[in-house]
Parts: C-alpha cells; sequence; structure tokens
C-alpha cells in the first residue's frame, strides 16, 4: 500500500495539490480496463459517457506525468489558455475560469503550448480506433481523468463538466479523455505499465 500511496502522491504532485488525503479520495490500485468497464465507472461517478476518449499508448506517460485529475482549456481555434499562475499550480484555476469564459473574453495564450489539435491526435475512442476532428465549439475543455482515482471524479471532474454545460455565454465542448491502461493497448505495453503500478 505505501508504494501505491507514494506513486500517487508523486503524480498528484505533479498537479501541484499535494495536501490531498489519497485513502480519503477513494483511490484504488489501477487495472485494466476497457469500454465497457470505463463507461461503468463514469456513470457511477454522474460522468456523461458520450464524450469519452482514451490516449494511445506511446503518449500515456508523458500526459500521466502532469497529475490526475487536470484539465485543459482551448478556444475555437485550437489555441491552449492558460488559467495557472505556474506550471506547478493546481487544478483549481478549473473552477473560476470555466464559468466565466465568454464570446468575447481576451486569455493569456502561451506561445509554446500545443493546440487542441496536437492533443486530438494522441487520443482514440474507447475501442482504440483514431477520431474524427472535434465537432466545432467556442471553446473545448479536455479533463483527464481515470477510474482509479476514486472520488477526485465527482470532486473535480464532474463538477468541471456541470460548470461547462451550465455556461450560457457561450458553448463550451468537454472531451473526458481516460487516462486507465486500456484493454486495448499491446500486451507488452500493458504489463510495463501496471508494473510501475505494482504495489
Amino acid at each position: 500500500m505505501k508504494k501505491i500511496l507514494l506513486l500517487l502522491t508523486i503524480l498528484i504532485g505533479f498537479s501541484g495539490c499535494k495536501a490531498i488525503l489519497l485513502r480519503a479520495y477513494g483511490f484504488k490500485k489501477p487495472n485494466i480496463e476497457n469500454e465497457t468497464s470505463i463507461r461503468k465507472m463514469a456513470l457511477k461517478f454522474g460522468l456523461d459517457t458520450a464524450n469519452i476518449v482514451s490516449v494511445n499508448s506511446k503518449d500515456f506517460l508523458p500526459i500521466l506525468k502532469k497529475g490526475l485529475p487536470e484539465g485543459g482549456i482551448y478556444d475555437k481555434a485550437g489555441n491552449y489558455i492558460e488559467y495557472k499562475k505556474t506550471d506547478s499550480s493546481c487544478n483549481a484555476g478549473l473552477f473560476q475560469i470555466i464559468p466565466s469564459l465568454t464570446l468575447n473574453g481576451q486569455y493569456n495564450h502561451p506561445d509554446s503550448a500545443e493546440t487542441l489539435y496536437d492533443q486530438f491526435h494522441k487520443f482514440r475512442d474507447l475501442k482504440g480506433d483514431t477520431l474524427a476532428e472535434p465537432e466545432p465549439a467556442d471553446y473545448y475543455v479536455l479533463i483527464y481523468w481515470s477510474v482509479w482515482t476514486g472520488k477526485l471524479n465527482k470532486d473535480h471532474v464532474k463538477i468541471w463538466e456541470d460548470l461547462a454545460k451550465n455556461n450560457a455565454n457561450c458553448n463550451v465542448k468537454v472531451i473526458k479523455v481516460n487516462m486507465d491502461v486500456q484493454s486495448y493497448w499491446d500486451k507488452e505495453y500493458q504489463d510495463k505499465i501496471m508494473r510501475a503500478f505494482h504495489f
């Protein structure tokens, strides 16, 4: 148990939220998940199951290192909108910025940030198939989440999703990126990742 708590503390540490009590939030040992198990757990957390994608295996670890849950906001042209004061800042800024998005809002777009389309090419559907380009919207909110992060899906992911849906100022499209080990990945890679989560 100590190993998984240390790993999760490190992962959450990347997002700057080190004070979270892992046990209280229902963290569990990660498993290999599939479309059925992911949708089932999404429903348990009260999440919309129509907007869930996954990450291809080669891009999994670099994204995971940013921490979970995490989010990114992009304008209709696909430009990243900076909502954190520093790279290590907590993801709490999403609670404020999502409901404040407006059609005429002025936001910071870092030159070095990847675009929505750079990110989208890393994603797959829950069967492992490539995705079409996202439907037009004024803003896009990418929410990175996993089954194994437990109650944070209710306390963070669901709230972010609801804030986006309830923003009456503009059309905000949510894309939830599942960060579990996927059943469609190559078995050798699955085993490698699962060994890293071993405790």
